[in-house]
């Protein structure tokens, strides 16, 4: 297989850049290094005028392979677009076929190799292959001379450039902002100056001038008003990342809003389209609190002041095949209305603010007893794991830092304008397991959870001191039987982030209802 893919790449080296025949001006070029499915790679192209091309992936004979893009905005000159070697959420086969750019009856074409995935079967022939090989051997004697030797062919084997995970999707090191905004943040909790930067940075939301926070728009395949829905944005609180704005219309970037009474049914997908230039305004928000939301980890982390202040445990939205608007909107937000207590079911929810129509954050639900009691329990154990209705459940048991949802709400006024990052849980995103030095602690006498500080409102006898142990001896005793905090948040055992590692591995699917889903909606919409 190996020897086949080398040969697929010799062959394309050798091949022309574009195809013969290609209008003035019209050129696409490959990513450098082989596509692998899963991993984001830059698609340059340009065109001689404004107008919709299309991109897609063929073979010798024509046949369809997969899609980039169909009837997509270009404009005149240079274009770029990323793609992650997938279709439909179906990888690529591997192989080296045609990269083939249409727009306006002309075309373009470059040989474009893709690495990893399924073969079509029939380019598992022996004989095909054995062939294969005595042609690149007659390759590698023809191109040759005694002056210069042949170069080596490219080991696509060899590992790919650092892949780095931000809510635009994967994408490679050195194409990451110099200066972070939501769109362009390598989702890194621990790089703190990058993080403050995108909480306090201008956001650009959706007015029409008579919106309000449950409005919502369209946001258009191309500048037209008659042209097709491809998603929706909530108006005043979502924030939209502007890639080129014009007179009329302006390109947008942005997580589709789609709830289940929606004009566009297109469940949190990761959409580019066109919105009114007059619609957008720019708003600067709350410069002394900030939050970051993260779907893989199941934290919320409060930033203040410029610093990672408090950690706390939450949980997002759990799809189903009934209900698969339930997954939490991914994106940027303005925290504004203070709804307070609502019901939902036969649970309540407290200090509930509102971020995104449907969307709040609010304490984690109770059920209300015969005497007027709170119950928690059938909430707060799923704290840390995918559990509502698309709403975001925050803990009530205090931080080392003495925050939980009563402090949220205490400290955000009315309309703070206050900052909420959502952070997508792409496949392929990991967990980072602590170093083996990470100091944790708990309480040598009887103590029953490992703690990330040195006190724990946990603890309410007196005189209570916690000793310090590492990350690494956590499975060793006698501290392999403590339970984490629900207080502290600390960092679960490896096994735990090596299982959630394990499903959101490049090339599976962490929620394949979800993508079900998403394949059987209607999406595009008048």
């Amino acid at each position: 297989m190996k020897r086949l893919l080398l040969l697929l790449l010799c062959l394309a080296l050798l091949l022309p850049a574009n195809c013969v025949g290609e209008a003035a001006g019209l050129t696409v070029t490959a990513p450098e290094k082989p596509v692998i499915p899963g991993e984001a790679s830059v698609i340059r192209f340009s065109v001689p005028e404004d107008g919709l091309c299309s991109l897609t992936v063929r073979d010798a004979e024509g046949n369809e392979i997969s899609v980039i893009c169909l009837d997509r905005q270009a404009h005149a000159g240079g274009n770029s677009i990323y793609w992650n070697g997938t279709y439909n959420w179906a990888d690529a086969p591997a192989g080296t076929w045609r990269l083939c750019l249409e727009w306006n009856g002309e075309s373009a074409e470059t040989p474009v190799v893709i690495a990893g995935g399924e073969k079509p079967e029939e380019a598992e022939d022996p004989a095909g292959a054995a062939a294969d090989e005595e042609i690149l051997e007659e390759i590698i004697v023809t191109d040759s001379t005694e002056d210069e030797a042949p170069e080596p062919a490219q080991d696509i084997s060899a590992e790919p450039e650092q892949t780095v995970y931000t809510p635009s999707g994967p994408v490679s090191q050195q194409e990451t902002d110099a200066e972070p905004n939501y769109w362009t943040l390598p989702m890194d909790i621990t790089d703190e100056e990058a993080v403050w930067k995108a909480l306090t940075a201008p956001i650009t939301v959706i007015d029409t001038g008579k919106s309000t926070e449950k409005a919502q728009i369209m946001l258009r395949s191309a500048p037209d008003s008659d042209s097709d829905g491809i998603g929706v944005i909530t108006c005043m609180t979502q924030g939209v990342h502007v890639l080129e704005k014009g007179e009329d219309w302006s390109l947008v970037e942005c997580y589709s809003s789609s709830f289940h009474d929606s004009a566009v049914l297109n469940w949190n997908v990761l959409v580019q389209g066109y919105v009114p230039t007059s619609y957008l305004k720019e708003v600067t928000p709350n410069q002394e609190l900030g939050f970051v939301i993260d779907k893989l980890t199941q934290r919320l982390y409060l930033f203040r002041e410029g610093h990672l202040f408090s950690t706390l445990l939450i949980s997002t939205g759990l799809s189903n095949k009934r209900q698969p608007y339930n997954e939490t909107r991914s994106g940027e937000f303005l925290m504004t209305s203070k709804v307070g207590t609502f019901p939902s079911d036969n649970l309540r929810c407290g200090m509930a603010i509102r971020f995104n129509r449907g969307d709040l954050l609010h304490e984690v639900p109770y059920t209300v007893l015969a005497d007027g009691g709170k119950n928690y329990k059938n909430c707060e154990p799923k704290l840390g794991t995918k559990a509502s209705h698309g709403c975001i459940r925050v803990q009530r048991k205090k931080t080392p830092e003495g925050v939980n949802m009563a402090w949220i709400w205490q400290n955000l006024g009315r309309n703070s304008r206050t900052r909420l990052l959502i952070w997508e849980d792409w496949q392929g995103r990991q967990i980072d397991i602590p170093a083996d030095d990470t100091v944790l602690y708990y309480n040598p006498k009887g103590g029953q959870f490992y703690h990330r500080a040195d006190h724990c409102y946990s603890v309410q006898k007196k005189g209570v001191t916690f000793e310090p142990f590492t990350y690494g001896e956590l499975d060793t005793k006698p501290f392999s039987k403590l339970q984490p905090c629900e207080y502290c948040a600390p960092a679960p055992r490896r096994a735990e982030i090596e299982k959630i590692n394990q499903v959101y591995a490049a090339g599976g699917d962490h929620d394949p209802v979800l993508t079900k889903a998403r394949e059987s909606c209607p999406k595009l919409l008048r």
